[in-house]
């Protein structure tokens, strides 16, 4: 998605009201024709359908399961740490099969419902700090469509691993696991058996030679040094078999060494930027997600990039990234 330099993002998606940005850059236009900076005339009821977003803020998706009220908790602390404004969104999808039999012809009920989730929300955000800004936004197309358009201005995405769907038969849902592909910034999905409780202690950092790894690297030095927490950076490598051409005639401890040189001049300038963050490295010859999983036991968050030095152009969201959000104990943020 492309969007031009601008001040607010409002988002629009109920049917019949295409997206638009109604603050934008001189000389912009938008897809209808006009130009960015009009203003067209709204009445009351399609004024609650939009809201406005804050560039920097961290948008949450909200609705009315257990999980989306740990992510939003979790938000709500990372708001706190970096002062950031929050942005809530609810959905609902547009095929609603309430619709299909004629049920969903008067959509207000919808509406009227979205604005009580919302409100709810906002409500659990201002109870724990009032200083804290909330934006809201309420979308009548698929909740992970209008949180991906939502990231182009955001500072973090934040969703829980299951939204309020009934059917739960896999460790991360759809919603959540579009939004980890397909988002402009960082996205943390957060898991429902989260213990909110416990303090921060260890972040966890899969490293490899990518430039997605860096940027995981850098936001978890500086989550580190805002909440006092140490940071493991690991690699994990397996040959593919043993006439792996990769290796060439190394011998095994050798590639090791070599693999703890790369992770300390991957973390050389987090080191010099953050001193004071304890960071500890690790490398395994083994299968990385089964390292990161095993190691996020006794973490209290993963930082990985989208996609590793294996990825290619087009490649949303990698084999090593889907499987530690599937599989790993605590929250992950996957970054773009």
């Amino acid at each position: 998605m492309s969007v031009p330099k601008c001040s607010h993002l409002v988002i629009s998606n109920f049917p019949g009201h295409r997206p638009s940005v109604v603050t934008g850059g001189p000389g912009t236009v938008r897809d209808d024709g006009r130009p960015y900076g009009y203003r067209r005339q709204v009445d009351r009821k399609q004024a609650m359908m939009e809201g406005t977003l804050r560039p920097g803020s961290i948008v949450v998706g909200v609705d009315t399961s257990q999980a989306s009220m740990i992510a939003l908790d979790w938000a709500t602390t990372l708001a706190q740490q970096t002062r950031a404004p929050m942005h809530l969104i609810h959905g609902f999808s547009p095929d609603r099969p309430d619709w299909a039999f004629g049920m969903g012809a008067d959509d207000d009920h919808f509406h009227r419902a979205g604005e009580r989730v919302l409100n709810r929300a906002r409500n659990r955000i201002q109870l724990r700090d009032r200083m804290i800004q909330v934006s809201t936004g309420l979308t009548g197309s698929y909740p992970a469509a209008a949180m991906v358009r939502a990231s182009a201005l955001a500072s973090m995405v934040v969703v829980g691993s299951h939204g309020d769907s009934l059917l739960h038969i896999s460790s991360i849902g759809e919603t959540a696991h579009q939004i980890a592909g397909h988002a402009a910034c960082p996205v943390a999905v957060v898991r429902t058996d989260l213990n909110l409780e416990n303090e921060y202690r260890r972040i966890l950092v899969g490293v490899d030679r990518s430039e997605l790894s860096g940027k995981a690297l850098g936001w978890a030095f500086s989550q580190a040094e805002r909440i006092n927490a140490e940071v493991l950076a690991i690699h994990a490598w397996q040959p593919r078999d043993a006439q792996d051409p990769g290796l060439g005639s190394a011998e095994w401890p050798s590639y090791a060494d070599a693999c703890r040189e790369m992770i300390e001049s991957k973390i050389a300038d987090q080191r010099a930027q953050h001193p004071g963050v304890k960071v500890m490295t690790e490398v395994f010859q083994g299968n990385p997600t089964r390292a990161l999983v095993t190691e996020s036991h006794a973490s209290d968050l993963v930082v990985l990039g989208a996609r590793g030095d294996g990825g290619f152009d087009g490649l949303h969201l990698g084999r090593v990234a889907r499987d530690a959000l599937s599989h790993s104990t605590c929250p992950v943020v996957v970054m773009h």
